[in-house]
């Protein structure tokens, strides 16, 4: 195997390891708010903290446009200007955290997360055009990259602002000087540290050539195929069409005449059985298809208990844990975890199918998080488990959908239909903490932490309704010797 290939979806992995760094905000999480109740507002509270990543998860709703960019201008520019975004982001806050909590959603939840939607699709679509016949595995190794992300990135985070292990107050903030003046400093190393592993990947990074011989040896097939059939077509469509005359037209508007087809190239049959058709959903026919809908709903109904587990881990644990060290701890073996589960979600959809794999993630998450108020009973030991199990059902959203689009709707608009599809639950994360939070302080942890588990399992519910097979799928020419005709046919469910 040539060393291109590997060498593209290593920087691929690189760039998806640097952007990560936003999802370790639950692990600043206490220093950040710790900081701006001493120094700029003195009852800054969690809830009001978390709108930080709450605007940054919102912006993702643009991922859209990332993707229309990248069809404009190119992957690669797209992918530079993105970095540069998010690199200056976490430098920018620096300065924002020591003016105000507005100041701070800004940096680090909208212009972070604008470089953040500039390069996520882009890695994932360029593996798997180099590893087409394992769609789900590339997808996970890139994908894990970002879950990786906090087994450095909390260490270093901890370290930096508390390597003496001071514990937080009862009221779970921290007071002690020696954290509160490192915390500005600490979005320095993070964007430093981000930066240079973007750069890495970028340097890395190389696209496939659109014309490689393989495809010139499939386009010259088609072309011959299609040519005969297209013009047969033409002359039939032209005059009188007879009631024999079965003409069909694909999803790409090409009229295909099988009765013509069978009668005109039944001597080609061993070129037919050999040449592969894609067909393509554009976003527009997208959403007419009830699947783009039914995954929509999913995304929405998985995303919050994704942010949830994300945001509070650390703070629910502080509740009865008090060991700030063992906290950050177990977010970078969650983080472990997470990266070895990103894999091995990609393995098993490429073994079953996408639909069994969301429902399993989703079977697991419902449990975890029924039996994580539980947790303060078992100790260390148990809180440990079970936050590293929730982290293995984030494969979720940035591995089974990407893969489910490619799936259902195509590979040619991708990154289009992704965006499109974390458009509605990107934006309605703005309601959780409206309404969530709410519950959180009113009635405690135990409501909320039932709440969520409650939505992780509508969106089980929803996922049964997804497909068992595509309606979109690569499809083969074959010559039928018993019915005497060529045909092409949809997957049907």
């Amino acid at each position: 195997m040539e060393a291109r290939p590997l060498v593209s979806v290593a920087g691929c992995f690189l760039i998806y390891l640097a952007i990560g760094t936003p999802l370790t905000f639950g692990n600043i999480t206490p220093y950040l708010t710790s900081y701006l109740r001493q120094k700029v507002e003195k009852d800054t509270t969690y809830e009001e903290t978390t709108w930080i990543f709450y605007t940054f998860i919102s912006t993702f709703s643009l991922l859209y446009f990332g993707g229309k960019l990248g069809s404009v201008i190119g992957r690669r520019w797209t992918m530079i200007i993105g970095s540069l975004i998010f690199s200056f982001g976490l430098v920018l806050t620096h300065w924002s955290i020591q003016h105000s909590l507005e100041a701070t959603i800004i940096t680090y939840g909208l212009i972070v997360s604008l470089g953040y939607v500039c390069c996520f699709v882009h890695p994932v679509v360029t593996a798997v055009e180099w590893f087409p016949n394992n769609k789900g595995l590339v997808t996970g190794i890139v994908a894990s990259g970002s879950a990786l992300t906090p087994l450095f990135m909390n260490n270093v985070q901890t370290f930096f602002v508390n390597p003496s292990n001071f514990q937080s107050a009862s009221d779970g903030f921290f007071y002690n000087n020696e954290i509160i003046e490192s915390v500005p400093l600490l979005f320095l190393v993070m964007g430093s540290v981000a930066g240079g592993i973007l750069l890495t990947g970028l340097l890395m990074y190389k696209e496939l050539p659109r014309e490689s011989n393989q495809e010139k040896t499939i386009t010259s097939k088609q072309s011959s195929v299609y040519k005969t059939s297209r013009q047969s077509c033409s002359k039939e469509l032209s005059g009188a069409v007879t009631k024999d005359l079965d003409c069909r037209t694909t999803m790409n508007n090409d009229n295909l005449c099988e009765q013509d087809l069978a009668n005109k190239n039944a001597g080609n049959e061993q070129l037919y059985s050999d040449v592969e058709v894609e067909l393509h959903v554009s976003p527009i026919e997208a959403l007419k298809m009830k699947e783009f809908y039914i995954l929509s709903l999913v995304c929405i109904c998985s995303i919050h208990p994704f942010m949830f587990v994300n945001i509070v881990y650390k703070t629910y644990g502080q509740t009865f844990i008090s060991d700030d060290t063992f906290l950050s701890l177990t977010g970078s073996v969650a983080g472990v975890v997470h990266t070895v589960s990103r894999v091995t979600v990609g393995l098993i959809q490429d073994k079953i199918s996408y639909k069994l794999t969301i429902l399993l993630l989703l079977g697991m998450r419902t449990v975890l998080l029924f039996t994580l108020v539980v947790t303060p009973y078992g100790g260390q030991v148990m809180y440990m488990i079970w936050i590293c199990g929730l982290f293995a059902t984030f494969p979720l959203i940035p591995v089974c959908i990407p893969a489910a689009v490619v799936k259902v709707f195509g590979t040619k608009s991708t990154a289009e239909i992704t965006g499109i599809l974390l458009f509605a639950s990107a934006a309605s994360v703005f309601l959780w903490p409206l309404v969530l939070h709410r519950i959180t302080f009113i009635l405690g942890w135990y409501v909320m932490i039932c709440v969520t588990a409650t939505v992780a399992f509508v969106g089980l519910l929803i996922a049964i309704l997804l497909p068992e097979t595509s309606r979109t799928q690569p499809i083969s020419n074959s010559f039928n010797r018993d019915k005497e005709r060529t045909h092409y046919r949809s997957v049907e469910y």
